[in-house]
């Protein structure tokens, strides 16, 4: 069993004993930023042609971790694309994340703390929330074995073109109902922005 084998919420709830609720607009009021010149350029082509060429690999290729990549260019982080990510096996909690964002200053080798998880999907986000939120389980326990104490986790599910964030606080997974439109990608920054540097206290 890996991340990919938890399909339902209901299954992330009762397997790995966490609660899922839903609350409004908790990004909202985050203001975008402005991308760097590189960003605006490669995402002029980059984005359209992730769409026309309409694949979860594409999206996230070219989507995704462009984003990944400013956020790079912004905050000291350390990126980590679909590298394997093993807490406990035995509990499902192995697999390739298609993103995680680190405090570390390098990406040699995935170290505490593992503060957001971004997990594409091509046209079905609903589906990515129980293989997003079992991820993010993963990385508190990860934390927590590195003794490695952060208030909140993030995790992110899109397709490129719409974002739904989440956190995990304690046992309690809260995900955001409202739908982030890419838009360029100043909001998106901006909200991933904030998650980090919450995560950074």
């Amino acid at each position: 069993m890996a991340y990919a084998d938890f399909k339902t919420l209901l299954q992330v709830e009762q397997e790995l004993e966490v609660t899922i609720q839903q609350a409004s607009k908790l990004y909202i009021d985050i203001s975008p930023v402005e991308p760097s010149s590189w960003f605006i350029e490669t995402m002029d082509l980059a984005y359209d042609l992730a769409l026309n060429i309409n694949t979860e690999a594409a999206r996230q290729s070219l989507i995704v971790n462009n984003v990944l990549i400013e956020l790079k260019k912004i905050l000291p982080i350390s990126l980590f694309i679909n590298r394997l990510f093993s807490v406990d096996t035995a509990r499902g909690l192995t697999g390739y994340p298609d993103g995680l964002i680190g405090d570390a200053a390098d990406e040699l080798e995935i170290k505490a703390p593992i503060m957001v998880l971004l997990e594409a999907k091509n046209n079905d986000i609903n589906s990515g929330f129980p293989q997003c939120i079992a991820t993010m389980i993963a990385a508190a326990l990860f934390n927590h074995n590195a003794n490695v104490s952060r208030n909140k986790l993030y995790g992110v599910v899109t397709d490129g073109v719409s974002w739904r964030f989440m956190h995990l606080q304690e046992n309690v997974v809260t995900i955001d109902r409202h739908t982030y439109p890419f838009n360029g990608g100043r909001q998106i920054i901006a909200i991933l922005k904030s998650c980090i540097v919450d995560n950074q206290r």
